[in-house]
This record gives structure tokens, C-alpha cells and sequence, in this order.
């Protein structure tokens, strides 16, 4: 099953709604209007008020405004969801966008089951190869972080920060842990040797690190130790071999997965948990990320109703799979397992969206999206 956009430009492949104001425009709205009287009444009543107040980090680096500008925005999408809708123009049915999407703010137990098969395959695929677990922590040089922690854990002001913002540190993370990739203690091994899962995570300012599990030969272990040693300083990361049975590896990753995704758990959040949560809306960080062991996710989002993310990453890898998709976008127009076709991208669905209050629309695109034939 699919769908079609009767839009000249697709509304899913447009950003969700406008940012949230900016911090003076925050304010413009609920200032004091009218009689010097008026004024004075609004100023008796907020005598401790102070604007420089809405602009402190409270958690993770981000101020309130922050918070209010994230809440703002994840409601616009919200709202987008919910008043999308697929039409099936033969049955004449329909239902909205909200039901299907996979996203870590609004679906968060759809993204939360996906994320676990994709650790539990990995895992499977690890015991399945004989590879054993490493678990590795990476984090950036003291320039990197906007605040530093005093003896008795107060954040103070860091004179040495380099004004990098959080989204920029992700990928300057990235290219480190590039490094340890293309050093010859990983590089000689192929890539079904060498797999990895990383989970992003902020600092308490606000400055990201990652942890990563990696899965390699046993035999490899002490080269990669030694290559890692030599490549980070040692006092601000670390690497532990996982000796106990390979299964506990998910759960010790499954872990830091647990914090950075609250939203899968409970609906009443922490204020520190909701700041998290915002963190990676605002700085637009991806939680997680992995090697490119297991089937494209948006592959499999439109297959998870006929394959499980292990059968189906066996079938890519053994090629077994003839996808044809467009010139022009390289969508997904048919899928045959042999000469069984199993996917076609059909044309009995519009996209329709009540009310003209979205032309910006969506961050959300065909891979966000849990259709299938």
C-alpha cells in the first residue's frame, strides 16, 4: 500500500510548521498594552521577574525559551499528523498520518520497538558470525563544551569553549570515531567483521558524546584496544571488552537507549527528562545510529508486515531482492523476491490535509512512514 500527493510539491517532503519565535518575540505578545496604570500593575505583579532568567541553561544546555520554542514546534507537527489523512479513493476510507508514522517524538513505542529489532538483529547477526561485544565511549576535548564542572558540580562558565554548537560536535564525533574505522586494526576486517551500534547522548551542558557496541572478532580484540588507546586520550574515554554471554550486550546498550528515549516508557516526563527530550529536537540530533549491517530502514518499514529485519537484511545481502525505483526520485515503485513481486507503490491514495494551516508541513518523509503493500 502507498499513496500519491495532489500537491505540486509533496507535503511530507516539506518542513513541519515554522520555527517557534525568537526569544524577543516570545515576549512581544504578553508585554504590558495601554495606561502607564496597566504597565505598572504588570510590573507590581512580576517585581522578581527578570528576562535574563528565561535565558539561563536550566538542563543540557537549553534555556526555557529553548524548551518553549521545542514544545511549540512538536505541537505544529502534532497537529499536522492528526489532521493529514491517506484516502483510499476505492474503498473510500481513510485515516490519519498519526496512526503510521515512526518518530521518535510522536510514536515514541513504534520508534522504541523499531530501534530494539534493529539492536536485537544486530546482535543475532554478531552471535550468528561469532564476534564478540566491545563497548566503547568517545567524547570531545574541553574547547567542545559551553560549560565546565566545578569540584562540587556546579556548571560554570567554560573560558576555553569554541562556540561549536551540539548538531556540528555530532559530527565532528563522527569523523573521530572515522579514525578508529580506517585504522588497519579495523580496516584489514570486512565489513561483516566489523559492526557497530551508537547511541548519541548529551552531557549535563549540553554537549553530546557517544557510546558505541561494537561487535569483532575475538582475535582482533587487543589491536583494536591498543589502536583505540592511541587514537583518544584515555582520561575522557574508555573501552570495555564485554565478557560475559554476547546477549548481555543488548541489555547494556539497551541501557543508554532506555535514557535517551523516555518518551517509550512513560508519559509523564521529568523536567530533566523533557530537557532531554528537547535537546534533540532543537540541535535536530539523531539518537542513534548504526553500520550498514542491516536492511535500509525505509526498505523495511514498507516489507515489515512479510520479513522480520533479520530475514530481510539476509535477502539484501544475498541480493535476492530486484528493487526498480523512479529516475528522477528514486522512490520505491516495485519489489520481487524472485519472480514474486511483494511490493508495488500504488496510486489509489492521496494525501489530504484539512485545513490550510500546514504549508510548510513535514520533516517526515516516505521513510518515516510504517506503510507497506
Amino acid at each position: 500500500m502507498n499513496y500519491t500527493i495532489n500537491n505540486n510539491q509533496s507535503a511530507l517532503e516539506r518542513s513541519f510548521g515554522d520555527e517557534a519565535p525568537h526569544c524577543a518575540e516570545c515576549f512581544i505578545n504578553t508585554s504590558a498594552v495601554g495606561t502607564l496604570t496597566n504597565y505598572k500593575e504588570v510590573v507590581d505583579i512580576n517585581e522578581n521577574y527578570s528576562f535574563y532568567d528565561e535565558l539561563k541553561s536550566v538542563h543540557y544546555g537549553l534555556s526555557k525559551i529553548d524548551l518553549l520554542q521545542v514544545k511549540d514546534k512538536l505541537k505544529k507537527q502534532k497537529g499536522f499528523l492528526n489532521s493529514s489523512f491517506i484516502f483510499d479513493r476505492i474503498n473510500k476510507t481513510s485515516f490519519p498520518l498519526s496512526q503510521i508514522v515512526i518518530s521518535a517524538y510522536h510514536s515514541p513505542e513504534r520508534y522504541y520497538a523499531e530501534i530494539q529489532n534493529r539492536v536485537n538483529t544486530l546482535e543475532s547477526i554478531a552471535s550468528q558470525r561469532d564476534l564478540k561485544p566491545v563497548f566503547m565511549t568517545l567524547t570531545l576535548p574541553s574547547e567542545f563544551h559551553r560549560y565546565k564542572t566545578t569540584k562540587n558540580g556546579k556548571l560554570v562558565n567554560n573560558p576555553k569553549f569554541n562556540g561549536t554548537a551540539p548538531k556540528e560536535s555530532v559530527k565532528i564525533l563522527t569523523k573521530m570515531f572515522a579514525k578508529l574505522r580506517q585504522d588497519r586494526s579495523l580496516k584489514e576486517l570486512s565489513k561483516e567483521n566489523r559492526i557497530y551500534f551508537r547511541v548519541n547522548e548529551p552531557h549535563k551542558d549540553g554537549t553530546p558524546h557517544t557510546h558505541i557496541l561494537m561487535f569483532i572478532p575475538s582475535d582482533r580484540i587487543e589491536r583494536v584496544k591498543k589502536a583505540y588507546k592511541r587514537l583518544y586520550d584515555s582520561r575522557a574515554n574508555d573501552i570495555q571488552v564485554i565478557t560475559d554471554n554476547i546477549n548481555n550486550s543488548v541489555a547494556y546498550v539497551m541501557k543508554y537507549i532506555n535514557k535517551v528515549l523516555p518518551l517509550s516508557k512513560k508519559k509523564n516526563l521529568s523536567e530533566k527528562e523533557r530537557y532531554l527530550n528537547a535537546w534533540y529536537s532543537k540541535n535536530r540530533i539523531v539518537r542513534f545510529n548504526s553500520s550498514k549491517t542491516l536492511a535500509p530502514i525505509g526498505l523495511y518499514r514498507l516489507l515489515h508486515n512479510k520479513y522480520s529485519m533479520f530475514a530481510l537484511t539476509k535477502l539484501v545481502n544475498t541480493k535476492a531482492l530486484n528493487i526498480f525505483v523512479t529516475i528522477d526520485k528514486n522512490k520505491i515503485m516495485e519489489i520481487f523476491d524472485g519472480d514474486e513481486m511483494i511490493y508495488a507503490r500504488s496510486d489509489n491514495y492521496n494525501l489530504e490535509i484539512i485545513g490550510n494551516n500546514f504549508s510548510n508541513s513535514s520533516q517526515t518523509n516516505d521513510s518515516a512512514i510504517g506503510m507497506s503493500a
